[in-house]
């Protein structure tokens, strides 16, 4: 799992902040339009239903005087009992036309007031002095094929007001049988029942009009785009949903823009009142913060971009800089400072950690230098463990031939001896050349053919090219020391054989391979697996400190790069091959 950074905590820190304030004001927003959208519709649903009750009343009591009418006026109800020459049935005809021309002023809404005698087939009929001559004649002819086919089964005509489409205009007709084979009836226009709603405040592009049952326009817009086959649709739609219960006063449709719709239908008659209000009319200012409440995301985006900005100079450059200065400094690199920063909490902690680094490399420097004192004191300690360890051995040899009376030998011993304790005397020194070094050790392999004359050889070859290269005291010697110690064996017929080779390393570049081999009896698989393993030379052994001596005096001399493999030959005996740094000049 990743870990957590400063950077993401503080992107977290602010993001738990912003983004419910943001869905806060977003939700604000649409709660409010929702709002406005439900008081304005509610509060045209209310008018709406006001102006739909005023018409309605206005049916109402057109409904009732046709009624009360063909019930209670004799003149109407005798225009059937006389013939058509009667001259009473004249004065008829003249008293019920006057009292339609009357009562057309009581009801100001009505088109045409009409009586029909059926048994005659004739109509009287009284309308408003604002109705056209044409028009006069337009609706009694449409009356008069009305009445024809309502007395030849037309039920509907008498049921309830009747819309019927006349001459490209919608009209409500109400007729009432008195049961004497005459009629009476009411002839309203959808169009005169509009007057009053155009008295509504509904904008410039707002719209109030009246639908059929079936969401069929009855009413002329007075703006063309809602003559067109969009609205009627719409219209058609919203007409079947109107009887529905909804949880909402008002419906959003969407012409060429979005509307607010709301609908009315009357108790009287099967039309219904349609009001429209462009939705950009309602929000007025609300639309404009809507819009603005759009960009708060991308505002709070680019708010988050310049918080990052300031912590990116302010906070994290500085906590960058103290982390990448830790690093270096864990990496041994002390000369790191870190720099002011412009916050004072980060000055404070700025001088504090340059103050501690310039400690801490105060601190490493004295070590360094208590390490180097306690390194040549352990050299000097392993090197003096050497001396005693083949001066026991030397004593040993002149001992058994002073015992065999052997003087020539024993001359010949003395003078190994004294050139290597000759070269043991300069032990103390730091280092010697591979030159040197196997000088002496041909004194000691001397010294040991000396003692096994008819057993022992021994070749020494150096390559010219690392001949000078330095290298510690007495490195070498116990590598051979330990080949006679733990390898010298004789069988019938052969002679116990060490090769001592000092060339350049192939395998590495600037690097000296020395190799000691032997052809005694090798080591046993035990013992070779504790020298092979990488734990022998990290701590002293019990056994084979010789070997442990070298590998940790060259450690300590070239700090690095010194490799060491112990193994045993192909046929017989062993193979130690150490590989050390190449240094021609004395440190």
């Amino acid at each position: 799992m990743k870990r957590a950074t400063l950077r993401s905590r503080l992107i977290l820190g602010f993001a738990y902040i912003t983004v419910p304030l943001v869905l806060l004001l977003l939700w604000n927003n649409t709660y409010a339009m929702d709002v406005v959208h439900s008081q304005v519709s509610l509060s045209n649903k209310n008018l709406t239903r006001m102006y739909m009750s005023q018409i309605d009343q206005v049916l109402e009591d057109l409904e009732n005087y046709v009624f009360k009418t063909a019930s209670q006026d004799n003149e109407l109800l005798s225009l059937s009992t006389y013939d058509k020459d009667n001259p009473d049935a004249y004065l008829a005809k003249v008293r019920t036309l006057n009292n339609l021309y009357i009562n057309t002023n009581y009801y100001r809404n009505v088109d045409a007031l009409f009586a029909y005698n059926a048994k005659q087939g004739e109509l009287l009929m009284a309308t408003q002095q604002d109705v056209a001559h044409e028009r006069k004649q337009s609706i009694k002819a449409r009356l008069d094929q009305l009445m024809a086919e309502g007395e030849q089964g037309g039920e509907q005509l008498f049921r309830s007001w009747l819309l019927i489409q006349h001459d490209g205009q919608y009209s409500l007709v109400r007729v009432v049988d008195t049961g004497y084979k005459s009629y009476v009836g009411a002839w309203v226009d959808i169009a005169r029942l509009m007057v009053p709603l155009n008295l509504l405040h509904l904008g410039t592009d707002g719209q109030a009009l009246f639908l059929s049952k079936e969401g069929i326009p009855l009413t002329h817009a007075a703006d063309p785009r809602f003559n067109g086959d969009a609205p009627l649709a719409v219209w058609k739609e919203s007409g079947k949903e109107t009887g529905k219960e909804s949880g909402k006063p008002y419906q959003i449709v969407q012409l060429w823009e979005k509307f607010l719709l709301v609908i009315q239908p009357s108790a009287k008659a099967d039309i219904q009142l349609v009001v429209m209000i462009p939705e950009h009319n309602l929000l007025e200012g609300l639309a404009w913060f809507q819009r603005l409440t759009y960009y708060v995301p991308l505002l709070a985006v680019l708010i988050l971009a310049l918080y990052l900005l300031f912590l990116q100079r302010s906070i994290y450059k500085p906590i960058t800089q103290l982390i990448t200065g830790m690093r270096r400094i864990y990496a041994g690199d002390l000369s790191v400072r870190f720099t002011n920063s412009g916050l004072m909490e980060f000055r404070v902690i700025g001088e504090t950690f340059n103050t501690m680094v310039k400690q801490i490399e105060v601190l490493k420097i004295d070590v360094y230098e208590e390490q180097i004192r306690t390194q040549r004191a352990e050299l000097q300690h392993l090197q003096a463990q050497i001396h005693p360890h083949f001066f026991m051995n030397s004593l040993n040899i002149v001992y058994n031939l002073a015992q065999t009376r052997q003087f020539d030998i024993i001359q010949q011993m003395a003078i190994h001896l004294v050139k290597y304790f000759r070269f043991a005397i300069r032990t103390h020194a730091a280092s010697m050349t591979m030159e040197e070094e196997l000088t002496h050790i041909a004194s000691y392999l001397g010294i040991q053919q000396v003692r096994f004359p008819e057993k022992l050889d021994y070749t020494i070859r150096l390559d010219q090219d690392v001949a000078s290269c330095r290298i510690p005291p007495s490195t070498i010697l116990p590598l051979v020391e330990n080949a006679m110690v733990h390898g010298f064996t004789v069988k019938p017929g052969e002679r116990f054989t060490i090769e001592v080779c000092v060339k350049p390393d192939e395998t590495r570049d600037s690097a000296v391979l020395i190799e000691v081999r032997d052809n005694g009896r090798g080591f046993g698989s035990e013992p070779l697996g504790r020298l092979q393993s990488s734990s022998f030379f990290d701590s002293q052994p019990d056994e084979h400190i010789g070997l442990w001596n070298v590998v940790r005096r060259c450690r300590f001399y070239y700090k690095s790069g010194v490799r060491v493999a112990i193994e045993n030959g192909a046929i017989s005996g062993a193979v130690v091959t150490l590989s050390v740094p190449r240094f021609v000049e004395e440190e």
